[in-house]
């Protein structure tokens, strides 16, 4: 229940700052919180997925000012996409008819993209891109992408385990207590 009130508030936080004029997120910030809202919107199988995929890659190309820093962000927000996806997975996708119901009332949702890669947002701030860019290329609609998210995720599960069990094991020592282990060793 904490994780869907944080993920709620995530979305709060998200779309009163997203576009405020002071806003106190840096850009990375920002695109992690995107990110993981995307993750989510992923676990739970949102309908509206794809669109909010497409409205936040234009995000990180429009707001960013350089590639290197739009990189950075590209980074932040698929670090936040797979660590949401990896939580709601380790929780067994539960809650998701709350999260749904929080991630497709977004007022992102409300948000124009143009052709040329301009944000109209929801409160009317127009976002401009530092070059203008084909908006129909940032994303191709995915039907398998759940399916493909979940088995990378059981692949990487799989594989950590695999590593873990082919560790070298170290034995714990306290020295503190070396006397008295020399005492239960017996």
């Amino acid at each position: 229940m904490k994780k869907i009130l944080f993920f709620i508030a995530t979305i709060f936080l998200f779309d009163q700052t997203a576009n405020a004029a002071s806003n106190q997120l840096t850009y990375e910030e920002e695109m992690y919180l995107l990110g993981t809202m995307s993750g989510k919107g992923l676990a739970c199988k949102s309908q509206k997925y794809h669109q909010f995929e497409l409205l936040a890659r234009a995000l990180i190309v429009s707001k960013a000012p350089n590639a290197e820093i739009q990189q950075r962000g590209m980074r932040e927000y698929t670090s936040g996409k797979v660590d949401a996806f990896t939580e709601s997975e380790l929780d067994n996708f539960a809650d998701c008819a709350q999260i749904l119901k929080a991630f497709n009332n977004q007022k992102i949702f409300q948000s124009v993209l143009y052709a040329n890669g301009k944000i109209k947002m929801y409160d009317g701030t127009i976002i401009t891109p530092r070059q203008p860019y084909d908006a129909s290329k940032l994303y191709v609609k995915d039907r398998e992408a759940f399916r493909k998210a979940d088995a990378a995720y059981k692949n990487s599960l799989a594989q950590a385990q695999k590593n873990a069990q082919n560790m070298k094991k170290v034995p714990l020592t306290d020295a503190r207590y070396e006397s008295y282990a020399q005492q239960f060793s017996q």
